[in-house]
């Protein structure tokens, strides 16, 4: 499937390495969403902010974990687990200091970071560098300047319109 389209399987969290030999009790297992699609994150957000009364816009920010919880575990096994149904109502009731739920929210963290884009600005964004941009090996290759505004450097406003340098409304 091409790249814009979310369709891996669950994945699972364990408890602790189910190769090292702790006991002989295996280890409890959470499976969560390889990565949430369009859909998913929609409903963690509307979770986040919600209409109240006289349609107010509500923030709800301190269910944020448990909105991605909700909408990224898919089930549960294991001796502590395995009996209890896999569900929201359930998931509320998990307990938020367990080593084993923290590590279910950094992994669905990290599997759901924001990639950095390229910016369109730097000459080698595309993997292409001319002549004279940083990192080029073409003549006129120069070291990169800071990016600093004319108005800062200077304290002279490129607009004749007095009202953009000064921040004053239009009268």
């Amino acid at each position: 499937m091409p790249r814009y389209f979310v369709t891996d399987p669950p994945v699972p969290i364990y408890e602790f390495d189910p190769s090292e030999v702790l006991s002989d009790t295996p280890p409890n297992v959470i499976w969560i969403r390889a990565k949430m699609d369009l859909a998913t994150d929609s409903k963690v957000k509307n979770e986040l902010l919600r209409f109240g009364k006289d349609t107010q816009i509500e923030a709800h920010l301190g269910e944020n974990e448990l909105s991605l919880l909700i909408h990224n575990i898919v089930r549960w096994d294991g001796p502590d687990l395995g009996n209890v149904p896999c569900d929201a109502a359930h998931i509320r009731q998990l307990d938020p200091t367990e080593q084993h739920i923290r590590a279910v929210l950094t992994a669905i963290t990290e599997r759901n970071a924001r990639r950095a884009s390229p910016d369109p600005k730097r000459a080698g964004a595309s993997g292409f560098e001319s002549a004279g941009a940083p990192g080029s090996t073409g003549s006129g290759a120069m070291e990169k300047a800071p990016s600093v505004s004319l108005q800062l450097a200077t304290g002279i406003s490129t607009s004749r319109s007095p009202n953009v340098s000064t921040g004053r409304p239009k009268r």
